[in-house]
């Protein structure tokens, strides 16, 4: 009976880790926000030529200052949501592997490993999942995170940021830390964007051959 209702749970186990047409429905909000962005910006473009059309000498471009300041935050609010889905892909990878798991071979939890919130994670199904992530999936959605970190703890600011950490970060494509605040902009939302898919497809991948690895031992019993 014990076999069999473990055989039952693993049939019915799904690999799934964000919700249906998560990341999808973001990628609409991306752009939606990227046009509605985009429109604001030609407006006050526009107002500006038709000032220097009528021979202003004082331009009034306080518009472009209200334009850059929505974008700024629309573009830290992105970083953070994406960072969200990662943060939940590993948590409910971690728990489809704590359930999957024998009583017998049962773990102890991520939360008792050494490193950061999502280090942990990625530990935790690497050592019990033999979820192996390579450097290369896991180098962007690391840059997210320290982004993230950023934006939430110093609200933007690069002034306390290492050397080493400004020379990682002059590595990836939309990122400006030229200025007073990190400067995002949407080719680096869209490299990040691509990076957590393929992470969390490599998970899924992932879970999906520990389980079937997990019905063939049960079945060898």
């Amino acid at each position: 009976m014990k076999t069999y209702l473990r055989a039952l749970m693993l049939n019915e186990m799904g690999t799934d880790t964000l919700d249906l047409y998560e990341i999808e429905l973001f990628v609409w909000y991306a752009k939606e926000t990227e046009a509605v962005l985009q429109k604001m910006l030609s407006s006050e473009l526009a107002y500006i030529r038709e000032q220097s059309a009528q021979g202003n000498s004082e331009i009034n471009d306080s518009g472009i200052v209200a334009v850059d300041y929505f974008a700024r935050r629309i573009r830290y609010s992105h970083v953070i949501y994406l960072v969200s889905m990662l943060e939940s892909c590993l948590e409910r990878a971690c728990s489809t592997l704590m359930t999957m798991t024998s009583q017998e071979t049962k773990p102890f939890g991520p939360t008792e490993l050494k490193g950061d919130h999502w280090t942990r994670r990625r530990r935790f199904l690497e050592r019990y999942g033999s979820l192996k992530i390579p450097n290369d999936l896991w180098t962007a959605p690391e840059m997210l995170i320290s982004v993230r970190n950023c934006l939430v703890h110093e609200n933007g600011s690069t002034a306390n940021l290492s050397d080493d950490k400004r020379k990682r970060i002059g590595e990836f494509p939309g990122l400006d830390i030229s200025g007073p605040e990190l400067k995002i902009e949407q080719s680096y939302v869209q490299h990040a964007l691509q990076a957590l898919r393929a992470l969390v497809k490599h998970i899924e991948d992932g879970i999906r051959k520990a389980i079937e690895e997990s019905k063939k031992t049960l079945a060898a019993r």
